[in-house]
């Protein structure tokens, strides 16, 4: 598999407008006052839909390079993530699907496809990673990992973080009205860290909560940086994802 397309795929699926509006509502509810107390609230408002359809542009900046798409990802909840990434003029490149154990890729360009385990991901990026994950991550509902965390706030939100032998200095950052996560840090070194923005959550015509723009920056032995903007957004609506790979197409590792 193309090095590139391989880190396109890999921040796209960790990571995710018809008829939206700005996230406004307020919450009233007495503020929370501990790290404890925080995550319930942010639990409570947890809402994903049985499906999801995200179509934006993609920008990938690896070791100074950047490179744009189109993307169509497509969620079915607890089942499957499907994506078609397209060049300029609507040429796709490739498609993927990925599923609780694998990840299957179809280069259209090359006519090549490829099944990789998704412990694939958990190597390049260093860090364990699976489907629950990456599908929370699109959802805008990223899991927040059971630690002791410290607690702290201030005009925009709140913040708490905690240490990880594994995974390093854990933090998130929450925000105020919604309870919504809006930044994530795993923090090893200068030279390995996972960090997530979610931002411009909308919420649909359905009252789903979604983030409109997604932000991954990867420091690992490889490191990229990538941003996905969606301008439609739709909920459950039983979407298509058909994957049918060629005769005529080889598989490469």
């Amino acid at each position: 598999m193309n090095k590139q397309l391989l880190f396109l795929i890999i921040g796209i699926f960790l990571i995710t407008a018809c008829n939206v509006k700005k996230m406004t509502i307020s919450n009233t509810a007495t503020p929370p006052k501990s790290a404890k107390a925080l995550i319930e609230k942010v639990e409570i408002n947890n809402k994903p839909p049985e499906w999801l359809s995200l179509k934006g542009k993609i920008s990938l900046d690896k070791e100074g390079q950047q490179i744009k798409f189109s993307t169509d990802i497509r969620i079915r909840k607890d089942s499957a993530i499907w994506m078609s990434v397209r060049a300029p003029f609507g040429i796709e490149i490739f498609r993927a699907v990925i599923r609780a154990d694998s990840v299957f890729y179809m280069n259209t360009l090359k006519s090549t496809f490829s099944k990789q385990p998704i412990s694939n991901l958990h190597k390049h990026l260093k860090t364990e990673i699976n489907f629950q994950q990456v599908q929370d991550m699109f959802f805008g509902t990223p899991s927040i990992d059971k630690a002791k965390y410290s607690f702290s706030e201030n005009e925009k939100g709140y913040l708490i973080s905690a240490r990880n032998k594994e995974k390093g200095i854990i933090s998130f950052s929450i925000e105020k009205d919604n309870f919504r996560i809006i930044e994530g840090s795993y923090f090893k070194s200068n030279d390995e860290y996972f960090k997530f923005n979610l931002t411009e959550y909308i919420v649909t015509e359905n009252d789903f909560t979604i983030p409109k723009n997604v932000m991954l920056d990867v420091q690992t032995s490889e490191s990229f940086l990538i941003e996905l903007n969606y301008s439609k957004i739709t909920v459950n609506k039983v979407q298509k994802m058909q994957f049918t790979i060629p005769k005529s197409y080889v598989e490469t590792n």
